[in-house]
Parts: C-alpha cells; sequence; structure tokens
C-alpha cells in the first residue's frame, strides 16, 4: 500500500509530466512530423502521376495500401505497450520495462511472420485475379507485392519500438525519424524516376528507408533506456497482461484497415486500378488533415492512461476541451476544401482529375470532419482501458459497410463509394461521442441546448458550395459561412478565460506588428 506522500509525488509527477505546456509542446511535435511529409506529398504527387502513368500510381497506391494495412497487424501489442509502459512510469515501476517491452517485441514479430506467409501466398490471386491490372503490368506488380511481403516483420515490429518513445513522451526524437520516414514515401519514388519508372524499384527504395527508420527508432529507445540493452529477454509472464489489453485491440488493428482501404480493394477489383488514382488522389488529400487531431491524440493516448485513474476529472475535462479545438480548427479548412474542390484540384493535378474527383473529394471532407472530432473519443476509450466499446462497434459496423460500399461502387462507381464512406464517418462519430458521454461520467449528462441548432446550422451550410458553380458565388457564400463560424464559435463554445486568452493575444500580434 502507498503511503500518503508516495501518492502526492506520483500525482505531482503526472501533472508536471502531462501539463497543458508539455501536451502542446508534444502535439506541436506531431504536427511537423506529420505535416512537413505532408507538403512533400502535395508538391511530389503531380510528378509521380505524369511520370509513372495514372494506373502504375494507381498500383504504387495499393502498394502504399499494403504497407499501411500490416503495420496493423501486431495484435494490438504496440498500443498495449505504449499504455503499460506509461502506466509503469507514472508509477515510478521503471524496473519492469525492458521485460515487456522485449516481449512485446518478440510477439509483434511472431505475430508478423504469420501474416508474412498469409500474403506471399495470398500475391498471385491479388494480381491475376482481384485487382484488375493490365496484363502488361502484371508481373511487375506481382514482384512488388512479394517485396512488400517480405517487409511486414520490419513494419510491423517499428510501431512497438517507437511506442516505447511516445510512452517517455519523446515526441521530438519521435517526429525527427517520422519526418525522415514520411518524406521519403514520396521523394523516394520521384529519386527512382530519374533512372526507371519501375514500380519493383520503388518498392526497394521504400523497403530500405524503412528499414533504416527501424534502426534509428531501435537505437533512440537504447539511449533513453540504458537497461533495454543488456536485458533482452522473453519473459512469459507478461503475456496474459499484454493479450488482456491487446486482445479488443486486436480486433480494432485488424478491422480498422479493412475499413479504411477496402473501398480502394473493391474499386480496384469491380472497376479499374486508374479508378484507384481518381478516387485515391483526393482521399490522399483530404485525409492529411487528420494529422490535427493525429497530433493530439498521439500525446492524450498515454495521458488518458496515466491519468484516468488517478484524477477522471483532468481526462474529463482534457477529452472534452479536445474536441471543441479540432473542430473549431478543422471547420475552416474543411470548408475551403468544398468551396474550392474543382478550382484545387485543377491548379494541383489538372482539369480532367478536377472533372473525375472534385466531388469526390468535397464527399470526403465533409466525412473527415466527422471523423477528426471523433478521434478524440475513440483515443479516449482506449486511454482508458476500455478498447472492448471501440472493437465491438467496428464489429458490427464491417459487414454492413462492406455489403452497402460493393453495392455503391456496382451502382454508382467511386462517387458512391465515397458518399458511404462520408456516411460512415457521420455515423461512426455519433456512435463514439455517445459510449464517451457515458464513460466520463454519470453526471456528464447530455442537455438540449440552443447551441447545438447553431453549430447543426452551421455544419450543413458547409453543403451548399457543392451545389453552386462559379468561383465569385462561391467566394461570396464562403465568406458568409465564415462569419457565420466566428459569431458562433464566439458566443456559443468559446469559454470566457479562452476569450480573453485570444483577445490578449490578438492584441500582443497588433502591436508587434505595428
Amino acid at each position: 500500500m502507498q503511503k500518503p506522500n508516495e501518492l502526492l509525488k506520483e500525482n505531482e509527477n503526472l501533472n508536471i509530466i502531462y501539463s497543458s505546456r508539455s501536451i502542446a509542446k508534444n502535439t506541436i511535435y506531431n504536427l511537423f512530423g506529420y505535416g512537413i511529409p505532408l507538403i512533400f506529398a502535395l508538391l511530389l504527387i503531380p510528378f509521380l502521376i505524369k511520370g509513372m502513368g495514372d494506373e502504375r500510381f494507381g498500383i504504387l497506391n495499393l502498394a502504399w495500401v499494403v504497407i499501411g494495412y500490416f503495420s496493423f497487424f501486431d495484435f494490438g501489442i504496440g498500443r498495449a505497450l505504449t499504455k503499460i509502459i506509461a502506466e509503469k512510469i507514472g508509477n515510478n515501476q521503471t524496473k519492469e520495462i525492458p521485460k515487456i517491452f522485449w516481449t512485446s517485441i518478440f510477439l509483434m514479430f511472431s505475430a508478423s511472420l504469420i501474416f508474412t506467409i498469409l500474403l506471399l501466398l495470398l500475391v498471385p490471386s491479388l494480381v491475376y485475379s482481384i485487382f484488375n491490372i493490365s496484363e502488361t503490368l502484371q508481373e511487375e506488380a506481382l514482384t512488388s507485392f512479394y517485396l512488400l511481403a517480405l517487409s511486414i516483420p520490419i513494419v510491423t515490429t517499428t510501431a512497438g519500438i517507437r511506442g516505447l518513445l511516445e510512452a517517455y513522451q519523446k515526441f521530438d526524437t519521435v517526429n525527427i525519424i517520422r519526418i525522415i520516414l514520411g518524406v521519403f514515401t514520396f521523394l523516394g519514388p520521384v529519386i527512382c524516376l530519374i533512372f526507371s519508372n519501375s514500380l519493383i524499384w520503388i518498392i526497394v527504395f521504400l523497403i530500405l528507408v524503412r528499414i533504416v527508420v527501424w534502426v534509428l527508432y531501435l537505437s533512440q529507445c537504447f539511449k533513453l533506456n540504458k537497461t533495454l540493452k543488456g536485458n533482452v529477454r522473453f519473459s512469459a509472464e507478461f503475456i496474459k497482461p499484454i493479450f488482456r489489453l491487446s486482445g479488443w485491440m486486436t480486433i480494432s488493428n485488424i478491422i480498422v484497415p479493412l475499413l479504411i482501404y477496402s473501398d480502394r480493394f473493391l474499386i480496384g477489383s469491380l472497376v479499374s486500378a486508374t479508378a484507384v488514382t481518381y478516387y485515391a488522389t483526393p482521399y490522399e488529400i483530404v485525409t492529411k488533415l487528420l494529422i490535427i487531431p493525429s497530433a493530439l491524440t498521439g500525446v492524450l493516448f498515454p495521458a488518458f492512461s496515466a491519468s484516468y485513474g488517478k484524477d477522471p476529472e483532468f481526462a474529463k475535462n482534457l477529452s472534452v476541451r479536445a474536441v471543441k479545438y479540432i473542430f473549431l480548427i478543422l471547420y475552416p479548412i474543411i470548408l475551403v476544401l468544398i468551396t474550392f474542390a474543382y478550382e484545387g484540384l485543377t491548379l494541383w493535378v489538372g482539369e480532367k482529375f478536377a472533372i473525375n474527383s472534385s466531388f469526390i473529394l468535397q464527399l470526403f471532407a465533409v466525412g473527415i470532419l466527422f471523423n477528426g472530432v471523433a478521434y478524440i473519443s475513440f483515443s479516449f476509450l482506449e486511454g482508458i482501458g476500455r478498447p472492448d466499446i471501440t472493437a465491438k462497434v467496428q464489429l458490427a459496423e464491417f459487414p454492413i459497410y462492406i455489403i452497402v460500399m460493393w453495392f455503391a461502387i456496382k451502382q454508382n462507381g467511386i462517387e458512391g463509394a465515397a458518399f458511404i464512406w462520408m456516411l460512415r464517418m457521420i455515423i461512426d462519430s455519433f456512435i463514439l461521442f455517445w459510449f464517451t458521454k457515458k464513460q466520463i461520467s454519470t453526471q456528464f449528462e447530455f442537455k438540449f441546448k440552443s447551441k447545438y441548432v447553431f453549430i447543426l446550422i452551421l455544419i450543413a451550410t458547409s453543403i451548399f458550395p457543392v451545389f453552386i458553380a462559379g468561383t465569385v458565388l462561391k467566394i461570396i457564400l464562403f465568406s458568409l459561412v465564415i462569419i457565420i463560424f466566428v459569431v458562433v464559435s464566439w458566443h456559443f463554445l468559446l469559454q470566457k478565460e479562452e476569450k480573453i486568452f485570444l483577445v490578449s493575444r490578438i492584441k500582443a500580434l497588433t502591436s508587434h506588428t505595428s
């Protein structure tokens, strides 16, 4: 049993580690880690499409999907590792960290070998039967997918190694390495195009980058915790606690990638690889906005894990404010994308792309607004040890979503796929908010207030630009909606102290510029 002074000391340590300033600082690190690769993606994707051609770039998109998909296949151990180590640090029980770390890495590696063998067996079917790839590119795609299958252990264990750094709040280190990976994911293929447009060389380059990143992460872990190097051992005693937490996370890690990537797989098989390009390109643009909630939840997840048991009120306030701030940041950006989707795509990748993809971009943008704020609920539920809730929601919606998506693509092609994706984001967000409300507190009751009507009207007005043609009219409507957004946010969303802070910052900036 802990003495009162020991408990007080632990709470003080938590307040220091998860103070508002440290959360803000680490969130900024994450924004740079996600944002800089996004800039490179926006700049280099047009060159990749031009240099590779629509179909070959579509296959590269499928390759990125495979890499991303199998990075989730760690049986939830990577996420569980971050949570467990964050709790050990918060409770000053760091001696057990090396055993937990190496046991987790061993389990992740073993799981990855299973899926490597599975994918190697499935590759011929993917290339020759499932994906609608032209005969001239089938052999090239076959070799590329075989290489990707062999890289799964590296991709999978990287998530666990990075998880230890995140548990220690070393987001500066994590994001320097993340920038290297993100930049070369797009810059690497461009470099390869100087010598050849073959997918094989591009995939080899991407795998080599992943290996370098793996080594960098592990070397930083050794510097951070020197006991890791001399205590490389598997401890069976930690298998049960790891899997107790990771069991439901495993289901999420299997279902979520299927939900994320099934649309592109279905489009590739039911329509064509070229259609994947028209669908995936606006998807890659708009989903990069999720770097904002991802940057915040990456920091909040260990904060929820370490603080909820000792100070649930702190965790509750943290989650409520996070939802509000994500909405305030995302809404004007989403409105820009919806209003000027056609004009933006025309400038970026040409009028042909704009004709085929502008409506897709608008539907994705609406979905991302809901998905972005739902990130907080998802992270909160997993952080407090209730990954079963999110997993059960995903299990329930998965078969329905796949069936509806299949019919939508058959009937309406990529437009139908984008609409169903948007609808799932909206429904998913409301379900997660409801479960979060129940977990936060029995006293945190939802009461209907007039401000919710204004917020719903605000969201609804963002749909109007979809039906308007003409840049001038779009600019006028955009300006009106932004004015409404500012008024509603000021009167109904911001608290008194937040208004005072904003006014003081505006005055400081004004005086500085003058």
